[in-house]
């Protein structure tokens, strides 16, 4: 991940003593105050936090230090944060199982991001989130949230020794924010995924029972009038798009003709691997993993693809098939797993959009014997690294 020019906030920081001082710094008794406060909502709601102009600056100046204190070295401050939060809580250490060089660079692009978008409480709510959903198999407690918060503050202090006043305050404010909407969004979207397993196990037993009675009927049909041989393939065919009508797929290509519009070449790819994304809702790395091979796929089929317009016409489909169960919260819960999957999908586009011609002049300057090497050695390898591969696979390399 590049990044993004950093601003000088030299001047504003020098004039900062002339500046109002965030409430919790002001008095000694400030910080208990917002502890108290952060300990009775903690995890309760998901309000939109507005910082002021002040409090950005004071994150983004101090990150920017800590950066220069550590050598301007994006890894270097990844693994530091690493640290400090293995330090924290060791109870999940053995939960990364991604190298740590990886997820220091992950800690460092998170922290740059969740500034960058500070200044925009809109912006800022709906990374978190993000975040939030990609911490759902933690445990996030209010006790946890405090010792990363301490931690970082040592983190700060222990390479930064002179941060402009108010800093830390703006660092607990942002911290403690993103704890509290990790907790609630834990707890809240647990009722979401649990409507959306039930609501698919439905729609999928729904088209698999509808398509085995068709096939009952087909057959039965076809012992009575064996004489009638020539019209029967026509009839066979006639019922299977019946029982076709009634999958998910089927209806959300009834529900594009009912709103005038046809049925987009991405749309239909998507479609193909729309039970893998369901199924894969409630694993935030696992369904990035889908969403970054399916971009590959997607922008093949159109130069501009509007993922908005697939969720009415998924809705549509599912009130169809859950006439019985549908309600508010099934409502929410699939405009939720949609939005979700949508952002992994812009994400995912954009990257694989970015990247493409890098990747195309890097193949087209490989000489003949260089691409017979690749081809070779890319499953040698590949199979080394993972060996429950090969069962995947009907042809020898």
């Amino acid at each position: 991940t590049q990044m993004q020019p950093e601003e000088d906030h030299s001047s504003v920081v020098e004039d900062m003593s002339d500046a109002p001082i965030s409430e919790l710094e002001a008095s000694p008794t400030g910080s208990a105050t917002k502890s108290g406060e952060h300990s009775a909502a903690f995890g309760e709601t998901m309000n939109v936090l507005k910082l002021s102009s002040t409090e950005v600056t004071l994150l983004r100046k101090s990150f920017d230090m800590l950066l220069l204190a550590l050598g301007n070295d994006r890894e270097a401050v990844g693994d530091a944060i690493y640290g400090l939060k293995i330090h924290a809580l060791v109870a999940i250490k053995d939960s990364f199982t991604t190298p740590r060089a990886v997820v220091s660079l992950r800690f460092f692009n998170c922290f740059r991001l969740l500034l960058e978008k500070a200044e925009d409480p809109d912006e800022l709510k709906i990374y978190v989130e993000t975040l939030a959903f990609k911490h759902l198999q933690n445990e996030v407690t209010e006790l946890r949230v405090d010792k990363v918060i301490d931690a970082f503050n040592e983190l700060l202090t222990n390479n930064v020794p002179e941060l402009p006043p108010g800093t830390w305050a703006a660092w607990r404010t942002l911290l403690s924010h993103t704890g509290s909407c990790y907790r609630f969004v834990g707890e809240t979207y647990g009722e979401r995924l649990r409507i959306i397993k039930e609501d698919w196990a439905v729609v999928q037993r729904a088209t698999k029972d509808e398509a085995k009675d068709e096939r009952v009927e087909d057959k039965e049909e076809k012992d009575e009038n064996k004489e009638e041989d020539v019209e029967a393939p026509e009839e066979e065919l006639a019922r299977e798009d019946g029982a076709e009508t009634f999958s998910f797929g089927r209806m959300c290509a009834f529900s594009n003709e009912v709103m005038g519009q046809k049925t987009e070449a991405w749309m239909l790819e998507l479609l193909q691997v729309f039970h893998v994304l369901v199924d894969m809702i409630s694993s935030p790395v696992h369904l990035q993993e889908e969403c970054d091979l399916l971009a590959i796929n997607l922008i093949t089929k159109s130069n501009s693809i509007n993922f908005e317009r697939f969720k009415p016409v998924m809705l549509a489909a599912l009130r169809s098939l859950l006439p019985k169960q549908w309600s508010t919260s099934h409502e929410g819960a699939w405009e939720w797993l949609w939005l979700t999957v949508s952002r992994n999908l812009n994400e995912s586009t954009m990257k694989v959009r970015a990247f493409k011609p890098f990747n195309v002049k890097m193949f087209s300057s490989l000489k003949e014997e260089q691409l017979d090497r690749f081809r070779a050695n890319i499953f040698t390898e590949f199979f080394a690294r993972s060996q429950a591969s090969q069962d995947l696979f009907k042809q020898s390399q």
